[in-house]
């Protein structure tokens, strides 16, 4: 039987949809070229931007002083360089940097960064306004003037590819394609810091086993048969020992940085430092925290079975922010730049928001999110002092807070409503089947 042919309306309908993306994506691309041009003008050199940022001097810092000295090393012998506080995967990721020399290994990491930006600016902005051009084109301004963004570039850090690798995952889901992919990005993203792992959380709230189990051996071969294959079993082990050991060790102190944004040393540093914090009030701290990670699960499990039909046009992308907004609840660390999600997550709600029109989510938009954004935005950044006092602040604690809160705003009275919906709808149907 011959294969049937597009009709002559839905080709034609098909290139029309392509030629918007492609007007769409020129517009994000002139977007984010503006916005880099912009912000030379604050800061006409990379040592400007550097400085302005955060501490020290070097661009790329993290990578120049603890990515590539690790692998540069042969990693069948030698120990996580000082500062190196990664699970063995993400050095055994990084050994093909190994070839290279300081100078071209900072070049080829530099294109992995903006390859990764340049998917955050584009797509997932776009994923999060799949409806609406204009918000997606505000999406890419806002990624490319994102504090976070901008940290994760200072200081060459992996914030941005676990943002792509993940957020990517979630894309396909949504799509329902590729799962032996999205299993492979979830298990890169869980290679290169441990933690992305949680994301899994959502294919487990979706009842997708399969797809679960799956991406669990793919974080099972990042951060276990990789390193055995690349080091050897028993140095893997080392060295894994080793940097589990830095991280032990610093955990303590990362309490009293003024970097962290993680929930309860935000807390601390408004009462003096966290030294100064009462034991009492730190344990308060503490189940607080915990109290929002408990409110966190149970919104992603309300979107993951709600049948309302703005939750389940945004189902995976509200699944995806709401796991990453639960960051500083829990991982101590917490920089600045594990909140590259924001953008998305910005764009998101308000597109939502808007989609629904009413007084109330207007008043949300401008009370939650436009503080958030402007909190987490360079715009925030040259509204106080200088870096040291908007990250003592806990400036992106805070825009994650007002992100957190819109989203679950939308999500709870999206849900009620569909559901009151729902029962209204069964109440007719039972009064006429009764009068029949």
């Amino acid at each position: 039987m011959a294969a049937r042919r597009p009709s002559p309306l839905s080709a034609s309908r098909g290139a029309s949809g392509r030629a918007r993306r492609r007007a769409l994506g020129l517009g994000q691309i002139a977007v984010a070229l503006a916005c880099v041009f912009a912000l030379s003008l604050e800061w006409p050199t990379i040592r400007d931007f550097v400085l302005a940022i955060d501490h020290g001097e070097v661009f790329f810092a993290d990578f120049v002083n603890h990515y590539y000295p690790t692998v540069a090393e042969s990693l069948r012998s030698g120990a996580p360089a000082g500062g190196f506080f990664y699970p063995a995967g993400f050095a055994a990721l990084l050994s093909p940097l190994a070839l290279f020399g300081p100078a071209s290994a900072k070049i080829a990491w530099a294109v992995v960064q903006l390859a990764c930006l340049a998917f955050a600016a584009i797509v997932l902005v776009r994923e999060a306004a799949p409806a609406r051009p204009a918000l997606a084109i505000v999406g890419t301004a806002l990624t490319m003037t994102s504090v976070p963004v901008l940290h994760n570039l200072k200081w060459g850090q992996v914030s941005l590819p676990i943002l792509a690798a993940t957020g990517g995952a979630f894309v396909l889901y949504a799509r329902k394609r590729r799962p032996n992919a999205i299993a492979a990005l979830l298990g890169v993203a869980a290679g290169i810091k441990g933690y992305p792992v949680v994301f899994v959380a959502w294919l487990v709230a979706r009842r997708d086993a399969r797809l679960a189990l799956r991406a669990l051996g793919a974080c099972a071969i990042a951060l276990v048969v990789l390193p055995a294959i690349v080091m050897g079993p028993s140095h893997a082990l080392f060295f894994q020992r080793v940097s589990t050991g830095a991280v032990m060790g610093a955990s303590d102190g990362v309490l009293r940085d003024f970097n962290s944004q993680y929930a309860p040393a935000v807390i601390g540093r408004h009462l003096g430092g966290w030294d100064a914090t009462p034991a009492d009030v730190r344990a308060y701290a503490s189940l607080a925290s915990m109290a929002a990670i408990v409110a966190i699960a149970a919104l992603v499990a309300l979107v993951a079975r709600s049948t309302a039909t703005s939750i389940a046009a945004h189902r995976d992308a509200l699944a995806f922010v709401l796991i990453a907004c639960s960051i500083p609840f829990w991982l101590r660390t917490s920089w600045s730049h594990y909140f590259v999600h924001l953008p998305m997550a910005q764009i998101l709600v308000t597109g939502m928001l808007a989609e629904r029109g009413r007084w109330r989510d207007m008043a949300m938009i401008v009370l939650l999110v436009a503080p958030s954004v402007f909190l987490s935005n360079v715009a925030g950044l040259f509204a106080t002092k200088g870096w040291w006092y908007y990250a003592n602040a806990g400036s992106l604690f805070a825009a994650n807070g007002l992100t957190l809160l819109a989203l679950a705003g939308v999500v709870v009275d999206a849900h009620v409503s569909a559901s009151l919906s729902n029962l209204l709808l069964s109440r007719k149907v039972r009064r006429a089947t009764m009068r029949s």
